[in-house]
């Protein structure tokens, strides 16, 4: 199966900034490129002519000299739901869209629905352009030997190693050592000395884990709190370009109590953020 990389645009601000990064990634991967545009389910033959128009313009400009692009109007109720049943698991396809972040704790940005529905990686983009040696940070977890935390370390390695592939970049891997909730809020525990304390054999993880896939050339950053918190202050740090993190993607009620680590993360995150999802198949 040929690699897909596929775009959701919506004239938002900072759209051809994406689109572009769409192209960076996709040439040197060898990838074809699907532009959307998404329209209400409702919507006019003329507004659906206009919106036609205006994205084959764009793939024009940005797309000119790269073969194998193509783009779409699409009219849906649910744009999660259509590029879920649209985008196959695995490491062939990758979706591309400009970040919307919203406030409010009673509508779920369309962001986050795509982070919980999408069985492949996907990369929220900002409206920042990419430096030419851009830092790269990767949040494992290595809070559990379970197959599905692997897995998503795997994943998150593996999408580095395609970066370095497409860009010369400078990677650093992030592990932050989970702190009790309630010993922080009853003052029962110090940050920095639970991280003083911890710090060592979290290291010793995080090097042999880069070791074992061969990737001892990566910077290791250990830190110690809420990771919504600690992975975005690290990355304002080193000014990266690109935070991955893995996400398990559940859905439901559960998921609506216990909100999943890569959305709080993308919550207070200013940069772009590549989430990739376990597929039960190594890469």
């Amino acid at each position: 199966m040929s690699k897909l990389v596929m775009v959701i645009s919506d004239e938002a601000k900072g759209e051809s900034i994406a689109l572009r990064k769409a192209k960076t990634i996709a040439a040197p991967l060898n990838a074809d490129v699907k532009v959307l545009r998404f329209l209400p389910q409702r919507c006019s033959d003329s507004a659906k002519q206009s919106a036609a128009q205006s994205i084959n313009e764009l793939v024009h400009t940005v797309f000119n000299e790269l073969e194998s692009v193509t783009s779409e109007v699409v009219s849906t109720g649910s744009i999660p739901m259509w590029v879920a049943n649209h985008c196959s698991a695995g490491d062939d396809n990758l979706v591309v869209k400009t970040g919307h972040r919203s406030e409010s704790l009673l509508h779920t940005p369309t962001d986050w629905e795509l982070i919980r529905q999408l069985h492949c990686p996907i990369l929220i983009s900002s409206d920042q352009k990419w430096k030419s040696s851009p830092n790269i940070l990767i949040a494992l977890d290595l809070s559990s030997d379970d197959a599905e935390y692997r897995e998503l370390n795997t994943r998150a390695l593996y999408w580095a190693r395609q970066w370095q592939a497409i860009s010369d970049c400078q990677l650093h891997a992030v592990y932050s050592i989970p702190i009790p909730a309630p010993l922080l809020a009853l003052d029962i525990v110090e940050q920095n000395d639970y991280q003083r304390t911890h710090e060592p054999e979290a290291n010793e993880k995080l090097c042999a884990l880069l070791e074992e896939f061969n990737m001892t050339n990566v910077t290791p950053h250990i830190v110690a709190g809420v990771p919504n918190k600690t992975i975005p202050r690290l990355a304002n740090k080193l000014k990266a370009d690109l935070v991955i993190i893995g996400s398990m993607g559940r859905e439901g009620v559960k998921e609506f109590i216990h909100s999943n680590t890569a959305e709080k993360v993308l919550h207070h995150l200013r940069t772009d953020m590549l989430v990739v999802k376990p597929t039960g198949v190594a890469p």
